[in-house]
């Protein structure tokens, strides 16, 4: 199944599960149905739903495909061998975030940080900048190219789980917690389709960089 990622037919399949599952979602609020009458395992701000699902499927799968290009690289340079494996690990963990939600604890343990209703994403952002900083002479070794869509990549999925989320918080608090909330609504759809589009661009950035390196295509691991 990871093997599938790594060609365009995979990675195409991905986009279009993608659009479909969040436009389902989009469609439900623009004709306004309310809790009775929604279907909510089409929902994105649901843990048990589809994109749900399917968020959490992709990063496991992304974090497979890392582990399998750090190992596949460990030839050629063991400093990029351990990046790729250290990236693998947070996909691993950002997977079982999707459906164990450790953010959403950590946020209820700091409480009111900052005037932030959910202040969890202040450490998350100072721990994204950091890993940047620490990880740019991997990525420029990656070639300007890659570089550049991972970049890209990052700074999509970042601007929705970190950025939509902050404004969500604060929007959904001003609506005294209504989760219908229209303005409230149109930012989950945001969030969750940003995260999903900034994981699927990470995908193709590294579809791209195993094929310049001459990688076996597919997930081949130790042997």
């Amino acid at each position: 199944m990871a093997g599938f990622l790594s060609g365009p037919f995979g990675l195409g399949v991905v986009c279009a599960a993608w659009a479909v599952l969040l436009s389902s979602s989009i469609f439900q609020d623009a004709i306004g149905l309310d809790a009775e009458a929604r279907v909510w395992l089409l929902d994105v701000d649901m843990e048990r739903s589809f994109y749900t699902w399917f968020s959490q499927t992709i990063l496991a799968l992304t974090g497979l495909l890392l582990a399998d290009t750090g190992i596949k690289s460990l030839s050629k340079s063991r400093g990029a061998a351990l990046s790729f494996l250290v990236l693998g690990a947070v996909f691993f963990l950002l997977s079982a975030d999707e459906g164990l939600s450790f953010h959403e604890v950590l946020s209820a343990r700091m409480g009111d940080v900052g005037g932030l209703q959910f202040a969890w994403v202040i450490p998350a952002a100072i721990f994204c900048m950091a890993g940047l900083a620490v990880l740019m002479p991997f990525l420029r070794s990656l070639g300007p190219r890659v570089m550049g869509m991972m970049l890209a990549a990052a700074g999509v999925f970042m601007s929705g789980a970190l950025g939509m989320e902050a404004i969500g918080g604060e929007v959904l608090f001003a609506n005294n917690g209504e989760i219908f909330a229209r303005p409230y609504r149109l930012l989950v759809n945001i969030e969750e389709g940003a995260e999903g589009l900034g994981v699927i661009l990470f995908l193709f950035a590294l579809v791209r960089h195993r094929e310049e390196a001459g990688l076996a295509p597919g997930i081949s691991l130790f042997r």
